[in-house]
């Protein structure tokens, strides 16, 4: 059997023990998965990130991380633990607003602020930052300060900083947030060379159009932050009631051939239904 990488067990978090985010949510990780946590905004799909990234604990429950429980006091009460050094190198988080994530005065220098924590030498640091650059077609942007950039060149910075560190878990918040058409195909494939290469990727997103293409397995959240379904991605897009009741989808559907297409509408009109792309 696979070594288990997550394990939450019965996991709750309530922000300021008064707003629920999450209830009673149990499911394992294993090695190489392409997991989608979908659900609609407020259904706690951030919140479980942020626990899987240890930026946050459970309020209830445990969570375990190849094979150790993970609690604030375990991550807050040595200043040099093994564990925690282990831990930030194998996981690696994308956040869903870049400009939370960026904070260097230069490109080179938000790529080169992870190994530098790493105790690589500066040679070393300099090579793993040149290569990423080089590997996400980033390099033209080394000197530039992020908060210029736009939107997509952003997120590939982003991604760029926390590849850098070559982690075995890639987590995603909502990636295709505020792309081009563009940068989201470059982004879906990109994702998909991450997976051939082995690493095991969850994304939060409520984006349905994007799910089939960067993941074999959907943990569905509902709106009372607990797990609805936990299934293989063809069997959960294709299950309209699941995401009516989820509130994934729109009532009106549309089916081409024998794939069902989902398609969020906005009111309808006189003379037909305007669709939002």
């Amino acid at each position: 059997m696979d070594e288990v990488i997550f394990d939450l067990r019965n996991v709750s978090y309530s922000y300021l023990g008064k707003i629920n985010a999450l209830k009673e949510v149990s499911f394992k990780v294993l090695p190489g998965e392409q997991i989608c946590i979908m659900g609609a905004n407020g259904s706690g799909k951030s919140t479980l990130l942020a626990i899987m990234d240890a930026l946050v604990f459970p309020t209830f429950g445990e969570f375990r991380a190849f094979g150790n429980i993970v609690t604030e006091e375990i991550f807050d009460s040595i200043k040099d633990n093994d564990f925690r050094r282990y831990f930030r190198k194998k996981v690696g988080f994308v956040f869903q607003n870049s400009d939370v994530q960026l904070f260097s005065s230069t490109v080179f220098e938000e790529l080169a602020f992870g190994p530098l924590q790493l105790d690589l030498s500066k040679e070393e640091v300099r090579s793993r930052v040149e290569e990423t650059m080089e590997m996400m077609e980033i390099a033209r942007l080394r000197e530039r300060a992020p908060h210029t950039l736009s939107g997509g060149e952003k997120k590939k910075v982003c991604i760029a900083s926390v590849l850098v560190n070559n982690p075995d878990i890639l987590l995603l918040d909502e990636p295709t947030a505020g792309l081009d058409p563009r940068t989201q195909l470059w982004l879906i494939e990109f994702l998909q060379e991450l997976a051939e290469a082995g690493k095991t990727i969850i994304t939060a997103t409520h984006d349905l159009d994007i799910i089939e293409q960067i993941s074999k397995r959907s943990v569905v959240m509902g709106e009372d932050h607990s797990i609805k379904v936990d299934r293989g991605t063809s069997y959960v897009i294709n299950d309209l009631e699941l995401l009516l009741a989820t509130n994934l989808i729109h009532k009106h559907m549309h089916r081409h051939g024998a794939i069902v297409h989902q398609h969020m509408h906005a009111h309808e009109k006189e003379h037909g239904h305007e669709h939002i792309a």
